[in-house]
C-alpha cells in the first residue's frame, strides 16, 4: 500500500464497508429467525404441559399452588428462549468459524495457527467445569421460585380471611422468608454468571496476548519460526492478530450463552414430572 494511488484502493475500501454491512445484516437476520423458532417451540412446550394436566384431572392440579402452575406455565418456559434462540445455534458457528480462521492462518503462519489450535479448547473446558455449579444453582433456584409464588398467589387470594383471623404479620413474614430464599439463590446463580464470563475472558485474553507476543518478538528478530521461510511479514502479523479476536469470538459468546443451556437441562425434570 506504501507505493499505491489511494484512488486505486478505493474499492477495496468500499468492500470492507459493504462486508461489514452484510455481518450485520446476517446478525440481524440470526436474532430474528432464532426468537420465531424459540416462539414456537415454546408454544408447543406449553402446551404439552396443557395436556398433560388436562389428563391429570382438577384433583392434581389442587395439589399443588396456583401460583406454581403459573410460574411453570410462563416464566420457566420463558426461560428456555435462550437456549434454542441463541444457545443451539451459537454451538454450529463456535465449530464452524474458528475451523474457517485456521483453515485461513496455517497458510499463512502455521505457529500462529498452533497457538490457536492449543488455546482454544480452554475455553470450553473451563465452562464446563464451571456449567456444572451453574446446574444446580439454577435447580435451587427453579424450586424458590414455584415456592414463593405459590405462597404470594395463594395468600393473595385469601386476603380477607387473613385479615379477618389478624394473620397479616405472620404472613407477611411467611413470604419475607420465601423471598430472601429466593434472593439468596438467585444471587447464587448471578454470582456464578460473572465467575464464568471472567474465567473466559481470562482465558481469550492470555491466548491473544500469546500471539501478539510471538509476532512481537519474530518482528525485532528474537524467533525465526512459523513463517515456512519467507519472514513475517507485516502483512501476516496484522491480518492475523485481526483475526484472532474474531476467532475466540464464537466461543466467548457460547460461554455468555452457557447459563440458558443450564437452565435448560434443569427444565425437564421441573416441566415433565411435577
Amino acid at each position: 500500500m506504501e507505493h499505491a494511488d489511494k484512488q486505486s484502493l478505493i474499492p477495496q475500501f468500499l468492500g470492507l464497508i459493504a462486508i461489514t454491512i452484510a455481518r450485520a445484516g446476517c446478525a440481524w437476520g440470526r436474532e430474528i429467525a432464532g426468537f420465531r423458532c424459540g416462539e414456537q417451540v415454546r408454544v408447543y412446550i406449553r402446551q404439552l404441559i396443557l395436556d398433560k394436566l388436562r389428563a391429570l384431572g382438577p384433583a392434581y392440579i389442587k395439589g399443588k399452588p396456583a401460583g406454581s402452575w403459573a410460574t411453570l406455565l410462563l416464566e420457566q418456559v420463558e426461560d428456555m428462549q435462550d437456549f434454542f434462540s441463541r444457545y443451539l445455534p451459537q454451538m454450529s458457528l463456535s465449530v464452524f468459524i474458528p475451523f474457517i480462521i485456521l483453515v485461513v492462518v496455517f497458510p499463512i503462519n502455521w505457529a500462529a495457527g498452533l497457538i490457536f489450535l492449543i488455546t482454544a479448547p480452554l475455553v470450553p473446558i473451563f465452562m464446563a467445569l464451571v456449567g456444572r455449579k451453574a446446574a444446580d444453582a439454577n435447580r435451587r433456584n427453579f424450586k424458590a421460585m414455584q415456592r414463593l409464588s405459590g405462597h404470594f398467589y395463594d395468600r393473595l387470594q385469601a386476603m380477607t380471611t387473613i385479615r379477618l383471623f389478624d394473620r397479616t404479620k405472620a404472613e407477611t413474614e411467611v413470604l419475607k422468608g420465601a423471598s430472601e430464599v429466593f434472593r439468596t439463590r438467585t444471587m447464587d446463580v448471578l454470582r456464578i454468571a460473572f465467575l464464568s464470563s471472567a474465567v473466559l475472558e481470562f482465558f481469550t485474553s492470555i491466548s491473544i496476548a500469546i500471539t501478539a507476543v510471538y509476532f512481537g518478538f519474530s518482528f525485532i528478530g528474537e524467533l525465526n519460526f512459523g513463517h515456512y521461510g519467507v519472514g513475517v511479514t507485516l502483512f501476516a502479523g496484522l491480518f492475523i492478530l485481526i483475526l484472532a479476536p474474531e476467532f475466540y469470538q464464537p466461543l466467548r459468546d457460547l460461554g455468555t450463552f452457557y447459563h440458558a443451556k443450564q437452565q435448560a437441562v434443569a427444565q425437564p425434570r421441573v416441566l415433565l414430572n411435577f
